[in-house]
C-alpha cells in the first residue's frame, strides 16, 4: 500500500504546451480569459513575475485558470472544460487502481 501512496502523490494532470500540475494541489479549474486572470491577480496582489503565477498558455489565447491549495495560479490554452474531463477520467483512474490494490490485500 505504501508504493500505492507514492504513486498517487505523482498524479499529474496535462495542462497543455507540455506543462503538467500535480493534482493534489489543485483547487479549481475555471474558464479564463486573459482579463480575468489580469483582474484576479490585481485583486490578490500577485505579480505576473511571482513564484505564484505560471503562465502555462504561453504565447497562446489563455482559455483556463487553475488555482491551487497553497493561493498560486496557473494559466492554460486549453478550456477549462477539457481540463476538467482530463482531472475527472484520471479521478476514476485512482479508484479502479485502489479498488484492485485493496481486493489483492484480502
Amino acid at each position: 500500500m505504501g508504493n500505492l501512496l507514492v504513486a498517487l502523490g505523482n498524479l499529474f494532470l496535462p495542462l497543455g504546451n507540455d506543462n503538467y500540475v500535480n493534482m493534489d494541489k489543485v483547487k479549481l479549474i475555471t474558464a479564463a480569459n486573459a482579463e480575468k486572470v489580469r483582474k484576479y491577480r490585481i485583486e490578490r496582489n500577485i505579480d505576473k513575475n511571482s513564484v505564484n503565477f505560471f503562465n502555462g498558455s504561453s504565447d497562446k489565447e489563455t482559455r483556463s485558470m487553475i488555482l491551487f491549495c497553497d493561493g498560486s495560479i496557473c494559466t492554460s490554452s486549453v478550456s477549462a472544460k477539457s481540463l476538467n474531463e482530463r482531472a475527472n477520467k484520471l479521478a476514476k483512474e485512482i479508484k479502479v487502481v485502489v479498488a484492485k490494490s485493496e481486493d489483492e490485500l484480502d
